[in-house]
């Protein structure tokens, strides 16, 4: 994997067609990008770099709940199915930057689940 910089040089070099085909291979939502500055700002996140590593740690996470509006994969952080999802901490921070995903409540959770 490279470095940031690395892969926003990398990617800068490329044309909006091999923008949108690496999209669709990687199956990112690119749903109303389209200049190379959109389809950038689409894609960016969901490249797997080297300063990005999830670090193990023996302390359990934080977790939060994200509703996702479609079944959504993303290399390196995981997968969301449609509905309700919970999530450590670090893991939303990255999935909240995509636009099919929110932040869910607490109390929104449990009225879905019929627990309030």
């Amino acid at each position: 994997m490279a470095s940031t910089k690395e892969v926003v040089e990398e990617f800068n070099k490329m044309t909006v067609p091999q923008l949108k085909s690496y999209a669709k291979k990687n199956k990112i939502d690119t749903v109303g990008a389209n200049t190379k500055l959109e389809l950038l700002e689409a894609i960016l996140p969901f490249v797997p770099r080297d300063d990005h590593k999830e670090t193990k740690s023996s302390t359990p996470q934080p977790k939060v709940a994200v509703y996702s509006e479609r079944n959504l994969h993303w290399n390196g952080v995981g997968e969301l199915q449609k509905g309700y999802n919970i999530v450590t901490k670090e893991v939303s921070a990255k999935w909240l930057k995509h636009r099919a995903v929110r932040e869910a409540t607490p109390a929104e959770v449990a009225k879905h689940y019929g627990k309030i």
